[in-house]
């Protein structure tokens, strides 16, 4: 990470491929100009394009405007959550070797990166991780969901090879038609619209979508309570009513289960898919820094 920064021109954020443990990483990054710094690794949920959040980073970047503060966006395409898992924490080893066992670490997570960042501090409890700040997070029992519901049945029913042909097809079409008909199809416009059209309908990422979706719905199940009652003065909760993957039903159950614990309600309704929509990741964003400024401020 360091060799992409010297490089750089600076112009944020830089997008670059960083080489952790061996893999390639797309990456999205906007560096600290200190010594000292506090990192935030942002984890993203599936389809795991973390293009579809740069606005949102780029507001957090902009409204703390804290010298100290590196953001880092990034995404491997890996096809199991465990392999999901186990890249974020070779992304934790790699930055403390670059940057010092002294970094400090808020992850800030959305949807299945929510589970993934837990498993994180699962594995690495005492490498510098402060703050997981878990955004419409889906940390038990997905498949039970009315979103899990329909994607547990169209996963048993539709192979992903299908999925990767009908990517194949589309990718073939010519860009601006295929943007007319992905935004004529969704309704997405603007920066969302530019990933989906040019970045998710392709073979080797619809597959991707399909495969991770499988194991989160076999893997996300019953939630580790002796974990959460450890740790759960790091996590920062945030639910929608207006979210078919967390409904509210799981923010009544972590307010029952963990009444100390900071878990908020949206009191706007924003759906989970916040990033699509311009005033929802202004929105967030600034939900994001309230939390996070005195975390910063503290740390460096």
């Amino acid at each position: 990470m360091a060799s992409i920064v010297k490089s750089s021109l600076l112009r944020t954020p830089l997008r670059a491929v960083w080489e952790v443990a061996g893999y390639q990483t797309e990456t999205l990054l906007w560096p600290a100009t200190t010594q000292k710094k506090t990192i935030l690794l942002f984890i993203p949920g599936n389809p795991g394009l973390v293009e579809y959040y740069t606005s949102f980073l780029e507001r957090i970047h902009k409204t703390i405007a804290s010298p100290s503060l590196e953001i880092i966006g990034g995404d491997k395409k890996v096809y199991s959550l465990e392999d999901q898992i186990q890249h974020k924490v070779e992304c934790i080893d790699t930055l403390i070797k670059e940057n010092g066992p002294e970094t400090n670490f808020i992850l800030i997570a959305h949807s299945i990166g929510s589970y993934i960042s837990a498993e994180v501090l699962k594995k690495r409890p005492n490498h510098g991780i402060s703050r997981i700040i878990a955004l419409f997070p889906t940390l038990r029992d997905i498949a039970i969901t009315p979103n899990g519901v329909n994607i547990t049945r169209l996963v048993k029913t539709v192979p992903a090879s299908a999925f990767g042909i009908a990517g194949s097809l589309i990718s073939c079409l010519a860009p601006p038609l295929r943007q007319l008909i992905v935004g004529t199809a969704t309704g997405q416009s603007g920066e969302g619209l530019q990933v989906t059209a040019h970045q998710l309908l392709h073979a080797s990422v619809l597959k991707n979508v399909i495969t991770m979706a499988r194991f989160e719905m076999e893997t996300v199940k019953d939630l580790d309570h002796d974990f959460y009652s450890t740790h759960l003065d790091k996590f920062i909760l945030y639910y929608s009513s207006n979210d078919q993957w967390a409904p509210k039903d799981h923010y009544d159950y972590m307010k029952q289960h963990f009444p100390k614990g900071t878990i908020h309600l949206c009191a706007e309704n924003i759906p989970h898919a916040f990033c699509l929509e311009p005033k929802h990741v202004d929105y967030m964003a600034e939900k994001v820094k309230s939390w996070i400024k005195d975390d910063i401020a503290s740390a460096n």
